[in-house]
């Protein structure tokens, strides 16, 4: 299976212009409402593939994401598409192209961070957390992720 991983991730590594993506920057700054959406959908897509991922470890996990994603799915939705606009706005002519980029390189990296029994304990303990916390456990939660989404994207000074 890891095999067929590596094998994905180097044809979709060929198969994009690396010179053309490799350099993909925002122009302009991301607002504090803005990096928060970022954190968000970063911090979802990390829930789902760590939730279905640990389930063979950790039974139960991916039900737990189920859950929350039943309850918050259209909340979800609506930091996606905020999240879309961003990049519409950034990339006009290639938004959908450099969206699809950064999601992958999101996506495979939580797809293929080892699975440890500490890496799976954590999640079920987040995953127990927003399920009881609600979306302002998954906000708080989401928050962590700040630092990383400033490595990528530029904040406003002053908000």
């Amino acid at each position: 299976m890891r095999f067929l991983s590596v094998a994905v991730l180097a044809a979709l590594a060929l198969s994009v212009p690396v010179g053309a993506l490799a350099q993909v920057k925002f122009k302009r700054c991301l607002s504090s409402a803005e990096i928060q959406t970022e954190q968000l959908v970063r911090h979802g897509v990390f829930l789902r593939e760590a939730g279905n991922r640990c389930d063979e470890m950790l039974p139960g996990t991916a039900a737990k994401w189920k859950k929350f994603d039943e309850r918050f799915g259209p909340r979800l939705k609506s930091q996606t598409d905020r999240r879309a606009k961003m990049f519409t706005r950034e990339f006009k002519k290639d938004a959908l192209k450099v969206r699809t980029y950064f999601d992958g390189r999101l996506v495979t990296y939580h797809r293929n961070v080892p699975l440890t029994t500490a890496y799976c304990a954590q999640a079920d303990k987040m995953l127990d957390d927003v399920n009881r916390r609600g979306w302002g456990g998954f906000t708080e939660q989401a928050k962590v992720v700040q630092n990383e989404v400033l490595l990528d994207y530029k904040a406003c000074s002053g908000g």
